[in-house]
């Protein structure tokens, strides 16, 4: 995949997309009542850790020259972290834009940014 430097190898591309999968679903992880244990100390560091995950997936814009799929991404994490911050919080409305994000960065990686997607055989090149 060609950035504004050089290239990334398909396999460079795959492990980013999984770790922005991750860091999205640590997300989702923290307010989900279910969940026993908690990733985050408190709420101010989940805030901090969320804010710190929406300015480092911001530079992809500018890496892959503006893809328009990062603004979508970034308008529907912005828009769960308004949730999340709103005194009248619904955890419904907060779980469908984190779970729009991933499929967001599926789309930026996966599908329709260049030659970006990735099949089984081409993965670990």
């Amino acid at each position: 995949m060609e950035y504004i430097y050089g290239s990334f190898t398909k396999r460079q591309i795959k492990e980013a997309a999984h770790a922005m999968h991750n860091d999205v679903h640590k997300l989702l992880l923290y307010k989900d009542n279910r969940i026993e244990e908690k990733i985050f100390e408190n709420d101010e560091a989940f805030l901090i850790f969320f804010q710190n995950v929406m300015f480092k997936f911001s530079g992809t814009k500018t890496l892959f020259n503006n893809n328009g799929i990062m603004v979508t991404l970034m308008a529907t994490l912005q828009a769960a972290y308004d949730e999340v911050t709103s005194n009248e919080f619904d955890y419904m409305t907060f779980r469908r834009a984190i779970l729009d994000s991933h499929n967001y960065i599926k789309q930026m990686f996966e599908g329709g940014v260049g030659d970006a997607k990735l099949t089984d055989s081409t993965a670990n090149r």
